[in-house]
Formats: structure tokens, C-alpha cells, sequence
């Protein structure tokens, strides 16, 4: 049953303490306060079909009365007419904006309804009468997060713990965020809040003690896992790191030396090297989240699997977020890797903890680029040039191909005019440069039917380790200017390194399909839709041959 008896006396209070009530005659005075009590018994008997006829009478006795309108709104809420329940707590609301509970009521109704434009108008217009009001600020908090901003997301969720120390829910929200914001010593701080409030939680003993782990307080971190196994003894992960613990401290430290000397032994034989990854793996079968070792091992798998290199970079990423050049690396592992995609969002996700950082937006362009995405591609290229004045240190023959790469994705969209003139600024600065000519010769193609010298020399042109890109565009120029078999012997190889991008699968298919090799084409786009089932690119191919 809805708790409705405190409302029997505020109810009281507020119908006649309105200053308009004044104006009314006595009986209509007592009349709508004995509606009132009975509407009170009624809602209090979960009953509001009974008390809303009353509500509505006393109403038409005391106008727009917010403490009536709020109650009316209740009621309707209670009857799960939210429509109604809607109108009345907005109007109590707007008429009385000081008095916060009914704008509360407004918000709740607003939510229970998904009206989510609609609750997003009221929270800003309670906002203006009650800035620091935690509801609204709890709303603020939840759409930044969900619109991705964690850093606000963070700072409004401290601040609401800063005004309630006791909500646990908080605390429960507040720590992964710092965690995900690069401050892993805040997250310590609040799980140890956290913990005092819910000490029977095994799981968050086995994060604290992690954390523990990472800044080498080594017997806090015995002292929470061991507190974690108690409480679940079944956790191999806790069990893993409490055995990690249990070595010599020294241990991880001395196999990361030996590591490091086989790494730096010139020439590194194939046996060194053999032995510097088994190191590095048994550091990391003691302990998973070590970061050093992810990524020196990483750098040893570079060359032969730029796959697993990647991959080893982008899981010590979760564990030590706060280094930018791992987030450029491990961004560009993944494009030579040929997996684009997940070089997009390692290059989206270190741009949202290190905006504006060039290196990466470069690295986000050009991923864009393999995906087939040359309208989210241009969006990054263009943000690098607009801030490329900031960074007066940049080497102008990167500045001269974002040009240039601007110039290309334009085309590609058909901004010609456009495409003309960042070509122009491209060879401007660096017309020799390898990149300029390749994308520019894009833009003389699209742009007015011309080919670059460029075509002509064909790969001999290119740079002894050609970029992904750069065969993958050569071979696309190739299949444009009717040329397949020297599109198909560009992309071929690219295939013989094991690590195409989607899109070289999909211009070697129809290089092989412009010369009558249809099934080996159709193979082809089913092994590239395999690796990424989502590219409409793929999908158009497979629709129309």
C-alpha cells in the first residue's frame, strides 16, 4: 500500500496555507479540506479511482493549488495513467518551482513515461530554481555517461558524493569511472569507502586488492584477497594473484631484467628472442596485468604477429591508461594488423582521454579510411589540420599529406572544389612526397579524369614498407583506370602478409571479377564479410555480382 500518510498532514497544511485561499468563502474553505481528508484516506487504501473525482473538486474550489495539483498527479500516478499524472505534476511545478518535491514528482512521472526529450527540458528548468539539486544532478550525470563523456560523468557523480556520503549507489557508480578515467588511486580511495558500507563483497575485495597489486602495497593486497577468498573460495582469479604474492618479490623484477638483456643483445639471435617472450610470458602467467612486460612482449611480436602485438598493447591499455604512446601504437598495430576497426576505437578512445592529439587523429582518419567511412575519415583529417597551428614542431611532410588525404576523402564524397584546393595546399609543401602523389592522383582522377605518373610506376614508386593504405589505394586507382590485373597483383601483396583490411579483400574481388574469375572473387568477399561482418561495402559487392 503507497505510503500516503504523511501526505494527510502536509496536504492540510499546504491547501490552507495558500495565500489565494483567502479570497474563498468559508464553506468552500471547509468544504475542500473535507475532500481532502477523504482523498487522503482513499489514496491511503491504494484507491485513486475513488480519490481523484475529490481531488479534482477541491481543485475547482481552490485554483491551481500546487499542493492539490501535485496529489492529483500521485493519484493518477498510482492509477498508471501517466498522461494525466503528467500534466498535473508539470503544472504543480511551474506554479510553485521552489517548492522542490513537486518538481520532483514532475521528473519522476517524466521517467516513468521514457519522455526522455521532455525530461531533459524539466531537469534544465529545475535546474534554474535548484541548481544544486541532487536529482538533477543525478540525471546530468547518468546522460553524460551515456552519451560517453565520462569526465563530467565523473565530476557530477563526485560531486552528489560529496553532498551524501552514505549513498553506497554512488560509490558503486563512482568507481569504474575513475577507473576508466586513468585515476586507478581514486577508484582505490572509493572501494575502500565503498567496502566500509559493504564489507561482504567479494568481488570488489578482489579489485581492491588489484589495485593493491598495481601500487605495490603488497600486504594491503595480501590482506583483501585473502578477505576476498574467504568469501568466495572459488575465485581463481583472486587465488592467482594471492599465489603471484607469494613468490619472492624480487622474482618478477629479476625476469624482467633477464627479459630486457636478451631484448637489447645485438643481433638479437632467434634463440634470444625466444627466450625474452618465455620471460615475459611467465611474468604475465603470475601476473596478467602487468604492464611492462604486455608491453615489451608486444613489441616482440610487432614484426612477425602484429595481431597478438596489438592486442597485447590494447589489454595493458585497461590496466595503465595514462600512456599516450601506447595508445598511438597500439592504434597503428591494429591497421597494419589489417583490422581498421579496432584501430578506430583504440584511436577514439585514447583521443577521449588525450584530445587533440595528432598522431591520433591521423591514425583515426586513416582507419576510417580502410573501413570505407571516408565522411567520418574527413571529420578527423580536418580536425588535424585545424589544429596543426598549435603544433608549429610537426613535421610539414605529415602536414603536407592530411592535406592531401583531405583532398582524397573529398573527392571520394564529390567536394571536388574542395578536393582541388587541399591538393593544391599538399604540393605546395611536399610534391614529391609518396602520400601527396597517391592522393592527390585520387583527386586528378575523381576529380577531372586525369592519371598521375604515379600509375605508371606502380609500386616501384612506393617506399620499400608501403603503408596498408597506400597499396590499398594503388590498387583501387588501378581497378578505377580499367587496369585489373595490376590492381590484382598490388592487392595480392598485401594478402601475402596474412593481415589484409576488408577493403583490399573487397577491390581484389573485383579485380578478379573484371577478369571473368567470378567464384574466386565471391570467395574472397565471404572471407572479408567473415573478418567484418558489417561492412555495407562487402555486402553491395556480394548484391550485385
Amino acid at each position: 500500500m503507497t505510503p500516503w500518510l504523511p501526505l494527510r498532514v502536509t496536504g492540510l497544511f499546504l491547501l490552507v496555507s495558500l495565500p489565494a485561499f483567502a479570497q474563498y468563502m468559508l464553506p468552500d474553505s471547509l468544504r475542500a479540506q473535507q475532500l481532502l481528508v477523504r482523498s487522503l484516506t482513499y489514496l491511503e487504501m491504494d484507491q485513486p479511482d475513488e480519490a481523484i473525482p475529490l481531488l479534482e473538486e477541491a481543485l475547482s474550489l481552490v485554483p491551481e493549488a500546487p499542493a492539490l495539483m501535485s496529489l492529483l498527479a500521485q493519484a493518477y500516478r498510482q492509477q498508471h495513467d501517466l498522461s494525466a499524472a503528467r500534466f498535473y505534476a508539470e503544472k504543480a511545478c511551474r506554479a510553485a518551482p521552489r517548492e522542490v518535491s513537486y518538481c520532483h514528482e514532475w521528473l519522476e512521472v517524466l521517467e516513468a513515461a521514457g519522455a526522455t526529450s521532455a525530461l531533459q527540458q524539466a531537469v534544465r528548468f529545475v535546474q534554474q530554481h535548484h541548481p544544486e539539486d541532487p536529482r538533477v544532478l543525478r540525471y546530468q550525470a547518468q546522460w553524460a555517461y551515456q552519451r560517453g563523456d565520462l569526465l563530467t560523468a565523473r565530476r557530477l557523480y563526485e560531486a552528489l558524493q560529496e553532498r551524501n556520503r552514505t549513498d553506497t549507489s554512488l560509490y558503486r557508480t563512482l568507481w569504474p569511472l575513475q577507473l576508466a578515467t586513468g585515476d586507478s588511486l581514486a577508484a582505490l580511495h572509493t572501494l575502500e569507502t565503498l567496502l566500509s558500507f559493504d564489507a561482504a563483497n567479494a568481488h570488489l575485495w578482489r579489485t581492491l586488492g588489484r589495485l593493491y597489486l598495481h601500487y605495490k602495497q603488497l600486504s594491503k593486497a595480501r590482506w583483501a584477497l585473502e578477505r576476498a577468498l574467504q568469501l568466495a573460495p572459488r575465485d581463481t582469479l583472486a587465488t592467482r594473484l594471492l599465489a603471484h604474492l607469494t613468490m619472492h618479490s624480487s622474482t618478477p623484477t629479476a625476469l624482467l631484467a633477464r627479459a630486457r638483456q636478451r631484448i637489447q643483445q645485438q643481433p638479437l639471435t632467434p634463440e634470444a628472442l625466444q627466450e625474452a617472450r618465455a620471460l615475459l610470458q611467465e611474468v604475465l602467467r603470475r601476473d596478467s596485468t602487468h604492464v611492462e612486460a604486455l608491453r615489451l612482449l608486444a613489441q616482440l611480436y610487432q614484426a612477425q604477429r602484429p595481431d597478438w602485438s596489438a592486442e597485447l598493447l590494447t589489454r595493458s591499455l585497461a590496466y595503465d591508461p595514462g600512456h599516450l604512446p601506447t595508445w598511438i601504437t597500439a592504434a597503428r598495430t591494429w591497421l597494419l594488423a589489417g583490422l581498421p576497426r579496432r584501430s578506430a576505437r583504440v584511436a577514439e578512445e585514447g583521443l577521449f582521454l588525450f584530445p587533440d592529439q595528432l598522431p591520433l587523429l591521423r591514425l583515426a582518419a586513416y582507419a576510417y579510411l580502410a573501413l570505407g567511412r571516408p565522411d567520418t575519415a574527413l571529420s578527423y583529417a580536418e580536425q588535424f589540420l585545424q589544429l596543426l597551428p598549435e603544433w608549429p614542431e610537426h613535421p610539414p611532410e605529415v602536414a603536407a599529406e592530411l592535406w592531401a588525404l583531405k583532398g582524397h576523402l573529398s573527392a571520394r564524397l564529390q567536394h571536388f572544389e574542395a578536393a582541388r584546393e587541399a591538393c593544391r595546399q599538399a604540393r605546395r609543401q611536399a610534391r614529391r612526397s609518396v602520400s601527396v602523389r597517391l592522393h592527390c592522383a585520387v583527386v586528378d582522377w575523381l576529380a577531372d579524369g586525369r592519371t598521375d605518373a604515379v600509375l605508371q610506376k606502380g609500386q616501384a614508386a612506393l617506399p620499400a614498407q608501403p603503408e596498408p593504405w597506400m597499396l590499398e589505394t594503388l590498387g583501387w586507382l588501378y581497378l578505377q583506370t580499367a587496369q585489373p590485373e595490376r590492381a590484382r597483383a598490388v592487392l595480392r601483396r598485401v594478402l601475402q602478409t596474412g593481415y589484409a583490411g576488408p577493403l583490399t579483400y573487397a577491390y581484389l574481388g573485383e579485380a578478379l571479377a573484371q577478369l571473368g574469375h567470378l567464384d574466386e572473387a565471391r570467395r574472397i568477399w565471404q572471407e572479408a564479410l567473415r573478418r567484418d561482418p558489417s561492412n555495407p561495402y562487402l555486402q553491395h559487392l556480394l548484391t550485385i555480382y
